[in-house]
């Protein structure tokens, strides 16, 4: 989006306020390790930012990048209704100007401008979503920038044993292997039934085009596809993502694509089938409407691990914010 870059003094210091361009590059990725400390390089912001159509606001100080917020289109249905919306992310001040005295700081400033110029009626955004730590949230509220839209809740559940599998006469569980014909049937048909289940919900698409962005296309991420069917059925019912399977550690799952009422048995699915691959138990990260659908399921711990905020600029009423009801797992960030 053209928007002209902006001069401005922060404590007398003068700033150049404007978007983020390919060229910028490896300002991104400077100002990412610094702050983040990741291994991102050309490959994760060509994935992001090119292929992903990402959009970014930067701040730059005597030719240094200190602060950006960025964000990646994401359709998103809301309870019926397919929206273009923005998933903020990347949202990272260099450590020497976070404790600014100023309310309208860097972190405000390349907020605010991504916000006020993507997102809203008569903008390219319908609106905009994220998960911010609490500290963050905290000061995205406080300077009018975010709305609190709920928390996030991070599960785990031990290794599951030998005889506790889910019953073979009525469920087939096979590995889907992105690089075989069937992986975009069996993706779309899974989306299929999960959407037509979930249309009181706001919930992102998760057809096969974006599944396979998400998780076969990222750079330096392996992730294991599980496909839950029944036997005298061809196409499978849903599709378990997980982040590749480590033998002496915890899978994390990130993602399930399939109606929300066969969530327990894709959890059983998921404990059993990481248990064989060496695996000492399961995580993920929930929505409350995930977790409700996981309450049975044996959850041996839960903490809260993220919140989710709405820009204050989204087409969204704001004494509606907090009632949304969000359908998000690990897989939904842009940082799992």
């Amino acid at each position: 989006m053209s928007t002209p870059a902006e001069t401005l003094q922060i404590v007398g210091e003068p700033m150049v306020l404007r978007n983020v361009t390919p060229a910028d590059q490896t300002d991104v990725l400077a100002l990412h390790q610094r702050v983040f400390g990741g291994p991102v390089d050309a490959a994760w912001f060509d994935w992001k930012y090119v292929q992903g159509g990402g959009e970014g606001v930067g701040l730059w100080h005597n030719g240094q990048m200190i602060a950006h917020c960025g964000g990646v289109p994401r359709n998103i249905w809301h309870t019926g209704a397919l929206q273009s919306d923005l998933q903020i992310g990347d949202v990272m001040v260099a450590p020497e100007w976070r404790g600014i005295l100023t309310r309208r700081g860097p972190f405000f400033h390349v907020s605010k401008r991504l916000y006020s110029s993507r997102l809203g009626s008569g903008r390219p955004f319908h609106a905009g979503f994220g998960f911010p730590s609490a500290r963050h949230l905290q000061l995205a509220v406080k300077a009018g920038l975010l709305w609190r839209s709920g928390v996030m809740t991070g599960l785990h559940w031990g290794a599951r044993g030998p005889g506790k599998s889910l019953s073979r006469w009525r469920w087939r569980v096979s590995v889907l292997q992105p690089d075989s014909p069937a992986f975009d049937t069996a993706v779309n048909s899974a989306w299929e039934r999960m959407r037509a289940k979930t249309n009181t919900m706001l919930i992102g698409e998760r057809d096969a085009a974006y599944v396979r962005w998400r998780y076969v296309q990222r750079p330096a991420h392996d992730h294991v596809f599980l496909q839950l069917r029944r036997p005298w059925q061809r196409r499978p019912v849903g599709v378990a993502v997980l982040a590749r399977v480590v033998a002496g550690q915890p899978a994390h799952w990130l993602d399930w694509l399939g109606p929300p009422a066969l969530l327990a048995q894709a959890c059983a699915m998921c404990r059993t089938e990481t248990a064989h691959m060496g695996a000492t138990g399961l995580t993920a990260w929930a929505s409350k409407a995930v977790l409700a659908r996981l309450s049975n399921t044996g959850i041996e711990s839960q903490a809260e691990v993220a919140h989710i905020g709405v820009p204050t600029n989204s087409a969204v009423a704001p004494d509606l914010v907090a009632q949304l009801d969000w359908w998000f797992m690990g897989g939904d960030t842009d940082f799992l």
